[in-house]
């Protein structure tokens, strides 16, 4: 007959049990690495389109700006060539980079909102207005006029004549500009920004 003592003291069987403890705490490990890495990329996903988002509504801008002086280069405003009231400028590819213009005369605007889809003087590309889940950037601008600072320096003597003076003064059109792109997975980004013409600086009309 075995011994009871001997019974209680047999080890036999616990590394079977160690074992399973320490792949327990192995798995969770894993399990908590495994989601902190689908986290984080998440985050580097969503930050990919937020800046995305963001310096595509930025490039917009300088896009509006030479738009603009195009536009203000043309009294009448741009000459429509979709259907009677839109004009496309197309890029090195029509398909991804035209612009549409929807406001033929937006130099014209002496105030601007945040744009929307339902807001808006440009959009690009044109084939957002058929497909407007597609990503695409809304523009629309407004601008007042305002008188420069001269530099003129008034005389008392010379042959100028009394109070007679030279001037470099004028008049320049400060326009606000805003540009919103909606990007997938509904990023979104706004910007603001503010430009300058001066008047009497107009090119040719081209459009």
């Amino acid at each position: 007959m075995k011994n009871p003592l001997h019974i209680v003291n047999n080890e036999k069987g616990s590394l079977m049990v160690i074992g399973v403890v320490i792949l327990m705490l192995l798995t969770f490990i894993g399990i908590a690495i495994t989601t902190t890495t689908s986290i984080e990329l998440q985050i580097a996903g969503n930050d990919k389109l937020q800046k995305f988002a963001f310096y595509t509504a930025d490039g917009a801008t300088e896009v509006a700006s030479e738009l603009l002086e195009q536009n203000l280069g043309c009294m009448a405003g741009f000459t429509a060539n979709v259907g009677t009231d839109a004009r496309d400028i197309s890029g090195d590819d029509p398909d991804t980079t035209a612009v549409r213009v929807t406001n033929l005369s937006f130099w014209e605007n002496t105030s601007a909102t945040e744009p929307s889809d339902g807001n808006r003087d440009l959009f690009f590309p044109s084939t957002a207005a058929a497909d407007p889940t597609i990503p695409h950037t809304n523009v629309t601008m407004g601008g007042n006029t305002a008188l420069s600072t001269g530099s003129a320096i008034q005389m008392s003597a010379g042959y100028e004549g009394k109070g007679k003076g030279v001037g470099a003064g004028g008049a320049y059109i400060l326009y606000d500009l805003f540009s919103q792109h909606q990007g997938e997975a509904n990023s979104e980004s706004v910007i603001q920004t503010s430009w300058r013409h001066v008047i009497g600086q107009e090119g040719a009309c081209n459009y």
